[in-house]
């Protein structure tokens, strides 16, 4: 390459410099092209993003020959479970697989009907019916939070012609959970209610659900039972959860009043779960009666020589006390009149049906501490008494009694008086990294700032000075030892010296600033 080439300087300098500076800015080139590289390629490839997750592989087969047809790149990945699309398709793509009925939630739906198939019995519409119906049902159990799949059976019985001849119709639904998910129980009843209501047939009693490990959730032929484990396990967790609301509540007012840790409450209920149901019949007073009937009836009679006999009693039948007439000579008219009348009754039937929960008997006992004094004690049990709804007559009882606490117990109870302090210490270990950076990193800024203000204070004289020392140092072939310093009799040589010998830091900075600009 000629000496009048625009790269000659830069080879020159490139000459110049280090074996070890070259080898740095070559791997510093080299990253940089690969860098390009992988950004070039990346910006021709498409952002691939995931348009579709938790998949059955029947979806992802049926969603891949899709996109293929299509013509739209996608890739599948989580085993099988996700499609990604190019970012900037996917709207588009669900869209077109949604009018294709895509993904189908990996179970046959009710489209099975979509298609009219002319040949198909009765038996096999009714099997479609019940497959699209249990697809359907899935579906729907899929999108609730924790449930990753689900499989449901339906069992529909023949009509029977005889009501009492009749089967009701069961199903089972079995349960595949996120990791780490357990259903409650409301959420166990809403699957149930939902599946209860989509079935023709179906009661509370034929449905059952398991999970993945085969642990029954629900099981309705028992379910309903009053003896059974899930309405025990619920009339248990109502009668727990009274007892801790009310053991809370007095425990926070007893801390209010005598201190915390210096009182101990235990609420313990019976409550009644008997559901009641009475009828009352009340009638109303006889003023009050509504006419409901009126009938009458009007007996007459006129003759002439008519035997008319006494009227009968004793005196007819043969006593002693009175004459009779048993014949007569006339005309005579005979008349009676009889009126009969029906009331409605007044009447009201109420029935009263008794939620279950009633309290039966209740029992509250409070612990106080010794320090408690006797006035105190009285007046805090007239307050849990009437907190509780203390009712002696249903047979409630009230415990009050004043023991010395355990030093260490109230310890525990008593809330730290550090915790704040300790909050912030504990902010202040994750903080302390970070300070302790930024503090390094401000001292060697200020170290750099203040020995960049060094070299541009030194003296011109001293600079001065220098120079000549300076170039007998450039002047030294690479490679070569320097020669040990002999004393002469250059005056310039003699005060470069003194310098070096009162004030060496300030000479090694300069000399490293001529080899800095050397380089």
């Amino acid at each position: 390459m000629g000496p009048g080439s625009p790269l000659a300087p830069l080879l020159e300098r490139w000459n110049q410099l280090p074996r070890s500076r070259q080898v740095l800015l070559g791997g510093i080139a080299a990253a940089a092209l690969v860098a390009f590289y992988l950004i070039f390629v990346a910006s021709k490839s498409p952002a691939m993003v995931v348009a579709f997750s938790s998949l059955a592989p029947e979806d992802s087969a049926a969603i891949a020959d899709e996109l293929e047809s299509q013509g739209v790149p996608y890739t599948i990945g989580g085993g099988g479970s996700t499609v990604s699309v190019p970012a900037n398709e996917v709207a588009e793509v669900r869209i077109r697989l949604a009018q294709a009925g895509l993904p189908k939630g990996g179970s046959v739906g009710l489209e099975i009907f979509d298609k009219t198939n002319f040949g198909a019995t009765d038996f096999v519409q009714q099997v479609n019916f019940r497959r699209g119906l249990e697809g359907e049902l899935a579906r729907s159990i899929n999108t609730l939070d924790g449930v990753k799949a689900s499989r449901v059976h339906i069992v529909i019985p023949e009509e029977a012609i005889f009501s009492q001849d009749q089967k009701h119709a069961t199903a089972s639904v079995l349960l595949q959970l996120a990791p780490g998910t357990k259903l409650g129980e409301s959420q166990v009843r809403g699957i149930t209610n939902l599946v209860t209501n989509s079935v023709e047939g179906l009661e509370q009693s034929g449905v059952t659900i398991i999970d993945e490990t085969g642990t029954v959730l629900f099981d309705g032929a028992t379910f309903d039972s009053p003896f059974s484990t899930g309405a025990t396990g619920s009339q248990m967790d109502l009668q727990h959860q009274y007892e801790a609301a009310l053991q809370n509540d007095v425990q926070q007012t007893l801390a209010k009043v005598v201190g915390a840790g210096r009182s101990a409450v235990t609420v313990r209920a019976t409550l009644n779960f008997d559901r009641v149901t009475a009828v009352e019949d009340k009638f109303g007073a006889a003023s009050e009666a509504v006419p409901r009937s009126s009938t009458s009836t009007t007996e007459t009679f006129n003759g002439s020589n008519l035997n008319v006999g006494n009227v009968p009693g004793t005196g007819t039948n043969g006593g002693t006390g009175g004459t009779s007439n048993t014949t007569a000579n006339g005309d005579s008219t005979y008349s009676r009149t009889e009126t009969t009348t029906n009331n409605e009754i007044n009447k009201t039937t109420s029935t009263t049906v008794k939620a279950p929960g009633s309290i039966d008997r209740l029992s509250v006992s409070v612990v106080l501490d010794e320090s408690v004094t006797a006035a105190q004690e009285a007046s805090i049990t007239s307050a849990v008494a009437a907190a509780v709804g203390l009712d002696q007559v249903r047979g409630d009882t009230l415990s009050v009694t004043r023991l010395p606490f355990d030093a260490s117990v109230r310890e525990d109870l008593l809330p730290a008086a550090s915790d704040g302090i300790g909050t912030y210490l504990s902010y202040l270990k994750f903080l302390l990294p970070m300070l302790a950076v930024a503090l390094g990193f401000i001292l060697v800024m200020l170290l750099l700032r203040a020995l960049g203000k060094r070299q541009l204070a030194l003296p011109a004289g001293y600079q001065q000075a220098m120079l000549p020392a300076a170039g007998a140092i450039a002047a030294l072939p690479r490679g070569e030892s320097m020669p040990a310093l002999q004393p002469a009799s250059d005056p310039h040589e003699e005060r470069v010296l003194k310098l070096a010998d009162s004030n060496p830091r300030a000479v090694a900075d300069v000399v490293q600033t001529w080899m800095r600009e050397e380089e």
